[in-house]
């Protein structure tokens, strides 16, 4: 009792008070903070996954900047960006982690990479207005698809691994990624150039 009570004091002390309020704030802030919740509990993570495959499901299509959300807060990391091409070695790590086959010939440049241990990514650009000519869904059994329609699919891997791989115009890369000089300096880069990404996520990380 006598424990209690002068745990009861040192509260309403104003140093006590003082503590409890950062622990608060701090806590909230955690919990909160999209980046640092996503790294600290995984049920976050699953949880902006959900929502970015619900929002696909219900608009009928990837947005630009719903994706471009999802990838920076389901598991932060930094990205590496080139408007002259990335390095062989980080185009061929991730060619190996996705083991799924694209028209290589078609892609003008590999301009953006990005990889952490939950997920990994490239963004390229191509003239190729279908992604069709740059991939062969066919090969992605009914039973593994999650979404899909005419410009991207999103399918199961294996029991750990989600696959996103889309083709979006030009005009909807510019609403998310802001790398690029559109109207400047890098117009004779992205100037009839289409967005191709291909994105695997570990959905047990």
């Amino acid at each position: 009792m006598f424990k209690i009570q002068k745990a009861i004091k040192w509260i309403k002390s104003d140093f006590g008070f003082l503590v409890i309020v950062f622990i608060l704030v701090i806590s909230l802030f955690l919990i909160f903070s999209p980046k640092i919740s996503s790294e600290l509990f995984a049920f976050k993570r699953q949880a902006i996954l959900n929502d970015f495959l619900s929002n696909t499901k219900s608009s009928g299509k990837i947005d630009p900047q719903k994706y471009w959300e999802f990838r920076e807060f389901y598991s932060p990391g930094s990205f590496i960006f080139s408007r002259t091409g990335l390095p062989e070695n980080k185009i061929s790590y991730l060619d190996k982690k996705l083991d799924f086959a694209y028209n290589k010939k078609a892609i003008d440049d590999y301009f953006l990479y990005f990889s952490t241990p939950g997920l990994s990514s490239l963004d390229m650009l191509t003239k190729k207005t279908g992604l069709n000519l740059l991939i062969d869904s066919n090969k992605v059994s009914a039973n593994q698809i999650i979404f899909k329609n005419e410009n991207s699919i999103i399918y199961k891997k294996d029991k750990q691994d989600l696959v996103i791989i889309f083709l979006l115009s030009n005009s909807e890369m510019q609403k998310a990624n802001g790398f690029f000089d559109y109207k400047d300096k890098d117009k004779t880069i992205t100037q009839g150039e289409n967005w191709f990404n291909m994105t695997i996520v570990k959905t047990n990380n």
